[in-house]
């Protein structure tokens, strides 16, 4: 059975014409305000307060900057504002204290640790070697 799988998830749906909901949504506010401006102030004060509304209006719903949103743009730059730019390390700071336990595991005891070889035991080792392996051998080559 095949199942049809959404393709491009990512992009906003049009909403009005070329506008998504969200740009609808910024330039109906946008527009509003300035159009309260300019109707509701006197003459020469209208246009200070309507134009950088609508200019800011237009930057919300149209503008991106290196590809991200106007709105992500505007937070990293007042966070940037008000944020300290002076990281300061304080050594004793936060009293952090870490400690690490390792679990105890039971230490293999080796027999053979401290014995000390000598020569001899190693011939007479060697030797039970060979006449084991002389008594165990099959004869080598084509049969």
């Amino acid at each position: 059975m095949q199942f049809k799988v959404p393709q491009k998830i990512d992009i906003e749906d049009k909403i009005v014409g070329p506008l998504t909901m969200v740009q609808f949504v910024y330039a109906v506010v946008g527009g509003g305000i300035s159009y309260f401006f300019l109707t509701s102030v006197p003459a020469p004060f209208s246009y200070i307060l309507a134009i950088p509304m609508a200019i800011f209006t237009f930057c919300l719903a149209f503008v991106k900057v290196n590809g991200q949103p106007f709105t992500n743009f505007l937070k990293n730059a007042i966070a940037y504002v008000f944020n300290p730019k002076t990281r300061i390390w304080n050594k004793g700071g936060a009293n952090v204290h870490v400690e690490i336990y390792q679990p105890k595991t039971a230490k293999k005891v080796d027999p053979y640790e401290n014995k000390r070889y000598s020569k001899e035991d190693f011939e007479r080792i060697a030797e039970i070697l060979d006449k084991r392996g002389r008594v165990g051998q099959r004869p080598v080559g084509p049969q």
